[in-house]
């Protein structure tokens, strides 16, 4: 078979064409830093892209949710702190001096310190982080602490008059959060406790139920400290159960203090899983630099050598000239 002038030219314009696709497709890989752009060229590494970008997006998430419930119970310890300082400041500067001899008037200034004391305590235990009540349990949208005719409630239950049954529960209600521990359920289908986070938050174990919760328990010394018959052995017991409920308080403080710190370790951890994640991810989908360039230059390379070459293919012959 006779290989004509303009045989040569089609093969050669052909194969020329594909020099510069591959050209243009190492340009891209240099500037992108890509192995591959599409899941046909590299099934199984778009594969094993895929399931390490879904992990590293759940990575993001447990992120996101850490910190959140980091920042609620910061705002949880902040509160139980300034009501344990403001209890200590109390019991240190006034309750230890109190003696049969102090007058009324001593006696009323230290009711007042008790007054602003009740207050705070409501008001802390009231407070809200991002428009969520902190120590709401799993009723963050409701008010936990409410005085309906001087009576303190919780959710709408006295606090006095509250049973031991009502108070476990309202203890023992959760709010799960997955934090990256792998959440799991039995077969009845509850969730396994180690799998999740609990960051519910009930004030009532804070306060107290009974008549010797925190908030009647002030209530009552300030009743002892104005009554005109004062008496040190009657305010006595009151002060005692209230240094018991100071050091219950700053206890409940230092356990949230040490979820906070476990809190830091699920970061810590999280964080070394996405760099983790992103070292594979960044080996699976991205070619090296010097690879990526290199190809590149020996394409260049390639592709100039054939225009070259064509300079001397597709001379015009005499007889290309004569048609």
């Amino acid at each position: 078979m006779r290989v004509t002038t303009g045989m040569m030219s089609n093969k050669y314009i052909k194969s020329l064409g594909k020099s510069a696709n591959e050209l243009y497709y190492l340009h891209d890989r240099v500037t992108t830093g890509r192995k591959f752009f599409t899941g046909s060229e590299d099934p199984v590494g778009a594969i094993k892209a895929y399931k390490l970008r879904r992990e590293y997006r759940l990575t993001e998430m447990y992120d996101s949710s850490i910190r959140d419930v980091e920042s609620f119970y910061t705002s949880a310890e902040t509160n139980l702190m300034q009501i344990s300082g403001n209890m200590e400041r109390i019991y240190d500067s006034y309750l230890r001096g109190i003696t049969g001899t102090m007058s009324a008037d001593d006696r009323e200034a230290i009711a007042k310190e008790m007054d602003n004391l009740q207050q705070s305590v409501l008001t802390s235990l009231n407070a809200k982080f991002e428009d969520k009540y902190v120590f709401g349990g799993t009723s963050r949208e409701e008010i936990p602490f409410t005085l309906v005719d001087g009576k303190l409630q919780f959710k709408g239950i006295d606090v006095e008059t509250m049973d031991e049954t009502t108070y476990n529960k309202l203890v023992g209600e959760t709010i799960n959060v997955d934090l990256g521990l792998g959440m799991k359920f039995d077969d009845s289908g509850n969730v396994n406790t180690d799998t999740v986070f609990n960051m519910s938050m009930s004030g009532i174990k804070f306060l107290g139920y009974g008549k010797d919760n925190l908030y009647s328990l002030i209530g009552e010394i300030k009743d002892k400290l104005r009554d005109p018959d004062f008496s040190i052995d009657d305010i006595s017991p009151y002060i005692e159960k209230y240094e018991q409920q100071k050091k219950q308080v700053l206890v409940n403080a230092t356990d949230i203090g040490a979820k906070s710190n476990y809190l830091e370790f699920l970061e810590l951890r999280n964080t070394s899983n996405q760099d983790n994640l992103n070292a594979k991810i960044l080996d699976v989908e991205y070619v090296d630099p010097a690879e990526a360039i290199l190809d590149f230059s020996m394409q260049r390379y390639a592709y100039n050598a054939a225009l070259s070459m064509g300079n001397r293919i597709l001379e015009n012959s005499f007889i290309d000239f004569m048609k």
